[in-house]
């Protein structure tokens, strides 16, 4: 006989499968070094209507079938216990054009019915969100429906207590920072007196697309770069790609061509600079998870200026050579996991004498 936790579960799923027609034309491509997990993927992305059209070991071969196998989303899985070949990570993120999907495993090694079900609700809504699918939902996180006056307010989530942004982090990531940046914000409360920058190596075609992701997880406000924006408290700017971002001296978004050619786009490096030359000892910067050595030199920088400089904890991090190569070079302050990162910065924030 089963339990009855175990038959809610297995409805729930029953019901989320038969409701995902809007995911059936999205095709994927899975690279996972074990197959162990490719079999277990590739089952599930079948039963939930999705097209497998490539899955194998992430190799320089994959990456060649992958340029013809027409895939929509790329579900890259990486195990902590595997050793990264770091250059071929660094191909997959410039060559490949498609978005692409960390898997988060964590769920389906502890074998609990449970646990697998939501892990598998929280893969859905990342391909769909991935793919501008607006209308799938699933049993368990059904969102209710909202009108265009709610919709509006959602978007802007003013506070009429705000203040200009006198306090400014730099939130720097890279591959795996996504999934980061989303567990950082949702721990932050509402009225958090500072204003953040977040600088991730992305697609320019996917600034808006992170804004609209993250603003699901937190009460704050992820928007895109817009020329003349008064920069305020509890705003979340997204660096722009192919622009340099600036903060003029009474608190609005400038944007600038770029004149400099850097090894990453958009830099890291030149973000946490321009914020260390705007706010001296009022700007901080959190290195997240990235591959590569973008951030180092901001950093350095920032501590000159007075500064704070705080790291995701190498083990919390999908990849860890970036924050690891800015401890290397730095005398950070913090280093923790997002959650602890976030309860460090809220209560640092409130010993700080507003400006």
């Amino acid at each position: 006989m089963k339990k009855p936790t175990q038959d809610k579960t297995n409805t729930v799923l029953e019901n989320t499968l038969m409701s995902q027609t809007a995911l059936s034309d999205v095709a994927i491509a899975i690279a996972s070094d074990s197959l162990q997990q490719r079999t277990n993927l590739r089952r599930l992305m079948s039963l939930s209507g999705l097209n497998v059209v490539l899955s194998e070991p992430l190799t320089r071969l994959f990456l060649r079938k992958l340029e013809t196998a027409e895939a929509d989303v790329l579900l890259l899985d990486l195990h902590d216990d595997t050793d990264h070949d770091d250059e071929l990570l660094h191909e997959v993120l410039d060559q490949v054009e498609i978005p692409i999907i960390f898997n988060d495993v964590t769920a389906l090694t502890l074998n609990e019915s449970a646990a697998d079900t939501k892990w598998h609700f929280s893969l859905m809504q990342k391909i769909a969100d991935l793919r501008g699918i607006d209308d799938w939902q699933s049993a368990e996180f059904e969102q209710p429906e909202l009108s265009d006056d709610t919709i509006s307010k959602q978007r802007r989530k003013l506070r009429p207590d705000q203040n200009l942004a006198t306090q400014v982090w730099v939130l720097g990531a890279s591959l795996g920072g996504p999934e980061a940046l989303k567990r950082f914000l949702k721990a932050l409360p509402k009225d958090i007196p500072a204003g953040f920058i977040i600088t991730q190596h992305l697609g320019a075609n996917f600034v808006t697309k992170l804004a609209e992701q993250l603003n699901r997880y937190t009460k704050l406000n992820v928007i895109p770069p817009v020329e003349g924006h008064v920069f305020l408290e509890g705003d979340v700017i997204i660096t722009p790609v192919g622009e340099r971002l600036r903060i003029n001296p009474i608190g609005n978004i400038e944007l600038e061509s770029l004149t400099v050619n850097t090894n990453y786009t958009p830099s890291i490096d030149q973000t946490i600079s321009d914020m260390a030359d705007r706010y001296g000892d009022r700007a901080g910067a959190i290195i997240f998870s990235g591959m590569g050595d973008d951030g180092k030199h901001g950093c350095a920088k920032l501590l000159e200026k007075g500064g704070q400089v705080w790291l995701q904890s190498s083990e919390s991090c999908v990849i860890s050579s970036m924050p690891d190569n800015v401890k290397n070079m730095c005398d950070v302050q913090f280093v923790g996991n997002t959650e602890q990162l976030a309860r460090k910065l809220t209560k640092h924030l409130q010993t700080i004498e507003v400006v």
